[in-house]
């Protein structure tokens, strides 16, 4: 995979505005406890879209990514994910890199509603997922520079 020149640093940079949308729910459905219900759930899978609608319009290129982070790093590979349910590279770069990162972050780090999973585990099920969640070649990356990322994600979230 080659990514074009300064993309990169877009990304750097947008990558963290991928959960802005959540800004539009409730406390009570971000910080419930236990799982969600069904009702509670399609309720959080609209943060995909509230977040597009609140980045939408800039002319600001990271801005501009950002706005594609945050709609679609919930698609996945095989066409499940939402809101659009793109496939494969249908879906931008930007955010199938992005899906791989979020869901380690999400997985091995304590929740309102359960403990962080051990990151090898977390690891594996992304290798798992591969070709049906996420894009193979992102995940191939992923796991090459795995080291790295979990010396970032020590530094910022022992």
């Amino acid at each position: 995979m080659h990514l074009a020149p300064g993309m990169v640093d877009l990304l750097l940079h947008a990558a963290p505005m991928h959960d802005v949308g959540k800004l539009g729910i409730s406390d009570n459905i971000l910080l419930k406890p236990g799982p969600l219900s069904a009702e509670e759930r399609q309720v959080m899978n609209t943060h995909a879209s509230i977040g597009a609608q609140i980045l939408a319009g800039s002319t600001s290129p990271v801005i501009q990514m950002g706005e594609r982070v945050a709609l679609a790093h919930h698609e996945k590979w095989d066409g499940t994910g939402y809101p659009h349910r793109l496939t494969r590279e249908e879906i931008p770069i930007e955010a199938r890199i992005c899906s791989v990162v979020d869901f380690f972050d999400a997985l091995a780090m304590d929740r309102p509603y359960r403990k962080a999973v051990p990151k090898d585990e977390v690891v594996r099920m992304i290798l798992d997922a591969a070709d049906a969640h996420f894009d193979p070649s992102v995940v191939e990356i992923f796991v090459d520079v795995r080291g790295d990322i979990e010396a970032i994600h020590a530094e910022y979230f022992h």
